[in-house]
């Protein structure tokens, strides 16, 4: 496992679910933002992903000789539309910062479009699924802050003592 810890450029937010977890696949909440960067931006991220995952296929050769072939498993950045889109995660609250490296209050809602950079560290893994890499999310810098409401806005006026507030039929008109 490497101990390494890198910054990535600053990109665009695609999927963002770092002011509160993400409960619909675990059940514990999982914290996670997939960042959308160039290709050329991208290539060092993908650069270092691909040699942490060189160096887990390498140990397991030296482990177990004769292995004849290691299953893949799936990589954590895809291209999309021209641009590269990294995904991170992790259990735990990444610490967050704006531009001015202050620190963003966890009241603070982070949305898609926001642009920003990550620190994160790598960790290959060796598993059922197969050999792969996770990108840990430890904390984000926001350059540009995209921010939403907590409670849902509804446009429609509430419905009081059980009683609807919408209009009832129109009777019909004959001819």
């Amino acid at each position: 496992m490497s101990s390494e810890y890198r910054m990535t450029p600053i990109g665009m937010t695609k999927f963002v679910y770092v002011s509160e977890a993400d409960k619909q696949f675990d059940s514990e909440g999982i914290f996670h933002v997939s960042l959308v960067l160039t290709k050329e931006e991208a290539q060092p991220e993908i650069k270092a992903i691909n040699e942490e995952i060189s160096k887990k296929i390498a140990e397991i050769y030296k482990a177990k000789p004769g292995t004849k072939q290691i299953k893949r498993a799936q990589l954590p950045y895809k291209e999309e539309d021209g641009k590269v889109v990294i995904k991170f995660k992790s259990k735990f609250r990444p610490k967050a910062f704006d531009k001015d490296n202050k620190v963003i209050p966890p009241t603070t809602l982070v949305y898609k479009g926001s642009t920003m950079r990550v620190k994160y560290k790598l960790n290959a893994y060796d598993q059922s699924i197969g050999v792969g890499c996770s990108l840990y999310l430890l904390s984000f810098q926001v350059a540009k802050l995209v921010e939403g409401v907590s409670e849902v806005e509804s446009p429609f006026t509430p419905i009081k003592d059980n009683v609807s507030q919408l209009p009832g039929p129109e009777k019909g008109v004959s001819l």
